[in-house]
């Protein structure tokens, strides 16, 4: 395992990563320290690399990034830069694993030899997870990221080499967690540790629960099954998860203006009991007309909220 790159964890939210991510942790071999999606979300996707000044700011507004509590050298431009914030990172005789849920293609311009884990989970349970996170209104707007994230592993996976990247189902993590854990650990150069499920003494997460493997079938009605697999139909069974074998939906024009009204209330009136009706108005209305010092003041106010409601 060349130390000098580090693992990319690449799987959509509420896949997991957050129990990977405790996991990996506490091997005493590797350091994961979570999400990293600030370095690549400003990166196109042909490569080009943003402003260092606009990426400055971009930073100054994101929660994640100041968690890190990473040291920013403005002498340093775009690529640079995130090659400091690796260092930094960065412990002697440790694996370097960083989590990400998006952009994956953008990451080999930045670590061109960088090797990567693919977690997945079924769809249909991120679709429902997301509703419940107040981030969809419904399950079929609630797949979309799931989507959009296994459309940029399809393209960054057609740049790699079968010894650059494994693959991780969730499903199996929780139901033989050592028995993933320890093959994940090989594809990394490693020998298993059993501390690695010892995350729960120190952590609000508790020990793999078989329950959370398909709930869909429990959580979820015949149609919003349908809703889900009609979008995601392909990329399922290219990854595993074959369909419910219900009929597939159509959805007619009233059925989809419905959803469509439907994910845009949720989405608002979610916001409003989240941040208050006068934080939620003000920070959209400043958004809107570019008063950027008042938006820049009021989204953080409201990121401060979304810290304080994590895990």
């Amino acid at each position: 395992m060349n130390l000098n790159q580090p693992v990319f964890i690449c799987g959509a939210l509420r896949s997991g990563s957050t129990l990977l991510h405790l996991m990996l942790d506490h091997h005493p071999n590797v350091k994961n320290p979570g999400e990293f999606d600030f370095m690549f979300d400003l990166v196109n996707d042909l490569n080009g690399f943003p402003d260092a000044q606009a990426y400055h700011e971009f930073l100054d507004k994101s929660r994640i990034f100041k968690s890190k509590r990473l040291n920013i050298d403005k002498s340093l431009g775009f690529k640079e830069l995130i090659g400091s914030f690796a260092t930094q990172l960065k412990e002697q005789d440790k694996v370097l694993a960083l989590n990400v849920h998006r952009n994956f293609n953008r990451i080999p311009a930045l670590f061109p030899d960088a090797k990567y884990v693919h977690l997945l989970r079924d769809p249909r349970d991120v679709a429902r997870s997301s509703k419940e996170m107040g981030w969809r209104g419904n399950v079929f707007y609630g797949v979309d990221h799931w989507i959009n994230t296994e459309q940029s592993w399809i393209k960054l996976e057609k740049t790699l080499k079968p010894e650059q990247f494994t693959t991780v189902h969730f499903e199996q993590l929780i139901e033989n967690p050592e028995t993933v854990l320890a093959e994940l650990c090989r594809f990394l150069g490693l020998k298993y540790d059993t501390a690695m499920l010892d995350y729960h003494l120190h952590s609000s997460y508790k020990k793999p629960d078989k329950t959370l493997v398909q709930q869909w079938r429990q959580k979820l009605s015949e149609r919003e099954i349908q809703l889900v697999e009609v979008k995601a139909d392909h990329l399922m069974t290219q990854n595993g998860y074959p369909l419910s074998g219900l009929p597939c939906a159509r959805i007619g024009v009233l059925e989809k203006l419905q959803l469509i009204l439907q994910n845009k209330l949720f989405r608002v009136t979610f916001g409003i009991k989240k941040y208050g009706i006068s934080l939620y108005v003000l920070e959209k209305l400043t958004q809107f007309t570019g008063l950027k010092q008042w938006h820049k003041a009021l989204f953080l106010r409201k990121e401060d909220i979304n810290r304080r409601h994590l895990k």
